[in-house]
């Protein structure tokens, strides 16, 4: 049950937010309900599933099991929520209550999408997340927020129908019991190899969008450049690149068929996507396209890691996903911070900061070698996993990986180099007290998943036998060309 209020507890926050006008009653309805979920969030992963009837004539459940990689990941997402929530509620100026209601709306939704052992109820939520996003986008955004909203929402809807074809397929053709996880992955492998590669091109479609991973990654880039200059919005948008748990959690084990068909195209798509991305970020002087590339170089590691198809590799990407959460997040408040202090995402507008806010210049610093992945730091683990699976897959997807991560150092420490070195032509003021309080949970993270990596990899690495196991238990088979949509057979 303890699942179900960690879900209802940020929704009822939100629908309370909602109807409050006044900022120092959104603030103080928020920042206790940022808390108290975060609080679930730590308790929750001990908690018992829970399976009830939800449509019993449809086979679909309510059921939620924290105790697998979506319970790392609620808990990682928790914490960097609680202090996106307080930065919001000291930025946001217009109608911060109906801001804060979509964070917590996205929060919730969330929740939801990582704990959820039922396919329908999985995309019933990850449904829920892509409102608050559009709302955050569309009511605080900048002056183009209308053309990356119908961006968004043009592959978004896409995406989301195409999923919604095979869930709905997979039970009926498989012959499954219900939509419960353990019911479609017992029944899921009889299904032949050509329904298994429809069914999982389907879900790729969605999966590709969220991740996101080239060519379906233009909406990321104006998502993030036009959203509120405070970061916030952001934060949200980077822990809502689930594309990588949905392969890793659902398509991938129920699926291994066609997971290993398509494979060697999403392997070379992912170690493109993250080269590609990390040179653009090289050249890039607007801070949030900058980072928005950096993320989405990120996610095309995450891509190699999962489609290299080894116990590693698959460990790696998830490891990734959560420190991303982390660094990334952090990365974009920090931006937010620096907005505030010269109203400008320019990079060419700053310089020698280090002078003045040398304590906001070494945060920055820690945070962004922690997201070039520094061993010691968040992303180390999760990318060096995810490279060794790679190259158990592929020589040539591990080079260009290599080469991802290299380009990473370089906008790195060029980045910090042109907001923090050289001559100063204005100080501003260093670190404030309350934002002491907003980066520590993301510097508590960072050293966390950096040093402790262990317990939460014993968790990925306990799903990713599961679909370890189902690739080796499939018959290898050759590719075989895609029959039409009308011929496939049960």
């Amino acid at each position: 049950m303890m699942s179900v209020w960690l879900i209802l507890l940020p929704l009822v926050v939100a629908v309370v937010l909602a109807f409050t006008r006044s900022a120092r009653t959104a603030r103080a309805v928020a920042l206790p309900g940022a808390i108290a979920t975060f609080v679930l969030a730590t308790l929750v992963r001990d908690a018992a599933p829970l399976v009830t009837p939800w449509i019993p004539g449809f086979g679909a459940f309510i059921a939620f099991d924290p105790s697998h990689a979506g319970g790392v990941l609620a808990l990682v997402a928790s914490l960097v929520m609680v202090p996106t929530v307080l930065w919001a509620s000291l930025r946001v100026e217009h109608q911060p209550g109906r801001f804060l209601a979509a964070l917590f709306a996205m929060w919730g939704s969330l929740m939801g999408l990582f704990l959820a052992r039922d396919l329908v109820l999985f995309y019933v939520f990850w449904e829920a997340t892509l409102l608050p996003s559009l709302v955050m986008l569309g009511g605080w955004g900048g002056q183009q927020r209308r053309q990356a909203m119908l961006k968004y929402i043009v592959y978004a809807v896409v995406g989301s129908f195409a999923m919604l074809l095979s869930v709905a397929a997979i039970r009926p053709l498989s012959g499954a019991e219900s939509y419960l996880f353990f019911d479609l992955l017992a029944a899921a492998g009889r299904l032949d190899v050509v329904t298994q590669t429809w069914l999982f091109a389907g879900f790729t479609l969605a999966f590709a969008v969220k991740l996101p991973m080239f060519p379906l990654h233009h909406w990321l880039i104006d998502f993030h450049e036009q959203n509120h200059p405070s970061g916030a919005a952001d934060v949200a948008g980077t822990l809502y690149k689930v594309g990588g748990f949905g392969f890793f959690a659902w398509a991938l084990p129920l699926l291994p068929e066609g997971a290993r068909q398509l494979a060697p195209l999403l392997l070379g798509l992912g170690a493109f996507s993250a080269v590609y991305a990390a040179m653009i970020a090289t050249r890039q002087h607007h801070l949030r396209r900058l980072l928005a590339y950096a993320s989405l170089s990120h996610m095309g590691i995450v891509a190699v890691g999962l489609f290299g198809l080894h116990l590693a590799g698959l460990s790696g990407a998830m490891y990734l996903l959560a420190a991303q959460m982390v660094t990334t997040g952090g990365l974009f408040l920090l931006v937010g911070m620096l907005h505030a202090r010269r109203g400008s995402v320019d990079a060419g507008s700053y310089g020698g900061l280090a002078a003045s806010a040398p304590a906001l210049a070494a945060v920055t610093l820690l945070v962004l070698f922690a997201s070039i992945g520094v061993p010691g730091l968040a992303n180390f683990p999760g990318e060096f996993l995810a490279l060794l699976g790679a190259f158990q897959a592929s020589a040539a997807a591990g080079v260009l990986t290599v080469l991802a991560v290299i380009a990473a150092g370089v906008y790195g420490v060029n980045l910090y180099q042109r907001l923090y070195q050289g001559p100063q032509a204005n100080p501003v003021s260093d670190l404030r007290p309350l934002e002491v309080v907003v980066l520590a949970p993301i510097l508590a993270g960072t050293l966390w998943l950096g040093l402790a990596p262990a317990p939460q990899l014993r968790t990925f690495e306990a799903d990713a036998n599961v679909t370890v196991t189902r690739l080796q238990q499939a018959e290898v088979v050759p590719p075989v060309p895609l029959a039409p949509l009308g011929e496939v057979r049960r």
